[in-house]
């Protein structure tokens, strides 16, 4: 008698059908992510366009000459303004990839429950980006020391919100963009969204100045992150802007897995 005949005949499966189960599928693509040059070359981008944008935003600031004493994380919302975008991408090509290429198909006959699929995907993605973003606050901060030097304040909470706040923003705007990956299954689409909603309406918004449209893009990924990076407390404090971010993250989430528990690969 076979191994998987065994295995049938005790009522069990054999570990290979099982897929490895939930972690199993977080190995799998966590190989995945980080086989790909363009997850290297684009979280890379996102530190380094981080510092340097810091870099001309403390210069700009220094010749200004209204300098005071700078809090360490002065600069992190202008610096992350741009480079966001390089982990947009990322977790873009993480889902839209594997649908252009035919690559979805493999991974479901892999992982054919496709909720453990999207959470190992999930998983793998958070930890990354997190980390990325960590490492961009983190060279923030080193750019400011660098160009204001004794001026700069170093409390727990400007530090903690310039490295682990920046990290949590990334973190949530990337599964926020990962859910719009498996609801649109087009890379293009999922950043062209996520741009329109980081950079062009809270623009609009500015330019109308209507108070209803205000408030609404007040509660939006883009301004909910401000108050996590920075710990500013208007409009809202940091907690509730984190639970914002974090609701849109699963918003998307869940309606990209509806769009992908119904449709084929």
């Amino acid at each position: 008698m076979t191994m998987a005949a065994t295995a049938q005949a005790r009522g069990t499966a054999p570990q290979q059908a099982r897929g490895g189960g939930l972690p199993g599928a977080v190995a799998a693509e966590w190989t995945k992510l980080w086989g790909l040059r363009s997850t290297w070359l684009c979280l890379a981008a996102a530190v380094l366009a981080t510092a340097g944008t810091a870099a001309l935003g403390a210069l700009a600031l220094q010749a200004s000459g209204n300098v005071g004493t700078p809090a360490a994380n002065t600069l992190v919302t202008a610096s992350t303004l741009l480079s966001q975008f390089a982990v947009v991408a990322v977790a873009s090509l993480t889902v839209t990839g594997e649908y252009a290429t035919g690559a979805m198909r493999t991974t479901l006959t892999t992982v054919p429950r496709r909720g453990r699929m999207l959470i190992a995907k999930a998983a793998v993605l958070g930890v990354a980006t997190f980390a990325a973003g960590c490492a961009a606050g983190a060279a923030t901060i080193a750019v400011t020391a660098a160009v204001f030097g004794d001026a700069v304040v170093y409390d727990t909470a400007s530090v903690l919100h310039g490295i682990v706040g920046v990290g949590g923003y990334m973190m949530g705007l990337s599964l926020f963009t990962l859910g719009l990956g498996l609801l649109l299954r087009s890379t293009a689409g999922a950043i062209i969204t996520v741009v329109g909603v980081v950079l062009a309406l809270p623009m609009i918004s500015q330019m109308i100045g209507n108070d209803t449209l205000t408030e609404v893009v007040d509660h939006m990924p883009a301004m909910a992150g401000i108050p996590l990076m920075t710990g500013a407390d208007d409009p809202y404090g940091w907690g509730l802007g984190s639970l914002l971010l974090a609701g849109w993250a699963v918003l998307a989430l869940v309606l990209g897995f509806v769009v992908l528990s119904r449709r084929d690969a």
